[in-house]
């Protein structure tokens, strides 16, 4: 079931056929409004009948288990076509994969830029980011009192990072609940705070403790994630750490469905653990976490504009041999697996089929490629259950 949910073939036509509607109508992103009910009946247009909100969450959870399982979200090379590289601090659960050559300065700018949200009162991996690549580095953290010039090359302010409206900006960690909220800036408010109007973000590290969801929702699906390059996120499922309702699911299948139609692909992907006592759930995220304790970590760049996604290159391959595919569909494994006796004309389709995959592979392989999972571990699997009790 996983498999056909998640194919190129489901999502071509299940995200784009949301997307026309949502595009058609500017009713906003696809599952926290797409199904609402008509204002024309006198009712909020926010609001979901019961059956459209229980298909909405349905497809919001299938969404977000094609992003949780490796290998089904799209995947992508770094430019340049290297592994991507970490780099290494003291806080090992804090170094993540990033293509270290699109660092490279371009557009004219001297230096690349790194906006970091969600220090947590340690600054090594900023510090690292100005000294080995020259990179202009700014810090950000609402919960954290630190002097600007908080390291070498690394400037420092107390803000925290928020989606604009009100679905998108409750979607953060408990703590940031008591927080005065004049001290959470929605992106592009703080791109003005901090003169870099019309300069592109080289990286963008949130590790926000849920406010991730509501800020790729609004850079995604307003198109303003063209202002960034590489998106390094620490992704939360947690009732404390932002998924605290089925709304908030709602919000986050939103900002994958939306990086997804920006064409942003994972170019990385590592797993991690939260501690025990942020270990509760909604139900709904039940359905696609892959353990009691799962965190991970994604690394993400956008798609150039010249290329095709991955799923039209398979669509391609599919239409132009619809006809050999259903036929070799049928006589595939009646024969044996000795090609060679096998009749000639399931030869000759084999064969066809063989020389047609190689022609899209020319085109397919340079850029995608498996994913890269660096230390990937299975964590021990444990009742949820037993867990939030």
């Amino acid at each position: 079931l996983l498999v056909l949910v998640c194919t190129p073939i489901y999502t071509l036509f299940h995200y784009q056929a949301s997307f026309n509607e949502i595009q058609s109508s500017s009713s906003g992103p696809p599952y926290l409004k797409a199904w609402s009910q008509s204002s024309s009946r006198g009712k909020d247009t926010n609001v979901m009948s019961s059956k459209r909100r229980a298909r909405a969450l349905k497809d919001a959870t299938n969404t977000l288990r094609c992003l949780t399982i490796p290998g089904y979200y799209t995947t992508i090379r770094c430019s340049d076509g290297t592994e991507p590289m970490k780099v290494p601090v003291t806080r090992k659960y804090e170094q993540h994969a990033f293509c270290t050559g699109d660092l490279a300065a371009q557009d004219g700018e001297s230096k690349c830029l790194v906006y970091s949200f969600g220090i947590n009162g340690n600054t090594e991996w900023e510090a690292k980011m100005s000294k080995e690549f020259d990179c202009d580095v700014f810090a950000f953290d609402p919960t954290s009192k630190f002097s600007e010039s908080v390291a070498p090359g690394v400037t420092f302010h107390q803000l925290g990072l928020q989606g604009a409206g009100v679905d998108v900006s409750k979607t953060h960690s408990v703590s940031y609940d008591a927080l005065d909220p004049s001290t959470l800036k929605t992106l592009g408010e703080i791109i003005k705070l901090m003169k870099h109007e019309g300069r592109k973000i080289d990286i963008l590290r949130l590790d926000c403790e849920g406010c991730e969801w509501g800020v790729l929702k609004q850079l995604a699906c307003s198109g303003e994630s063209q202002l960034v390059k590489q998106l390094m996120v620490e992704m939360h499922f947690q009732k404390n750490l932002g998924l605290a309702t089925d709304d908030d699911v709602l919000i986050a299948a939103d900002a994958i469905t939306c990086l997804e139609d920006e064409r942003w692909m994972i170019v990385s992907m590592e797993k991690s653990g939260c501690g025990p006592k942020d270990a509760s759930y909604v139900d709904s995220a039940l359905k696609f976490i892959r353990d009691a304790y799962h965190l991970q970590y994604i690394t993400m760049r956008r798609l150039p504009e010249e290329y095709r996604l991955s799923w039209e290159l398979f669509g391609e391959f599919v239409k132009g041999d619809s006809v050999q595919l259903i036929y070799f569909a049928e006589n595939y494994g009646k024969h044996g697996t000795d090609v060679s006796k096998w009749p000639e004309d399931l030869k000759k389709v084999y064969e066809d089929l063989g020389k047609r995959k190689v022609e899209v592979q020319k085109i397919y392989q340079p850029l995608y490629g498996d994913m890269h999972m660096p230390e990937y571990k299975t964590y021990e699997e444990l009742s949820l259950k037993q867990v939030q009790v």
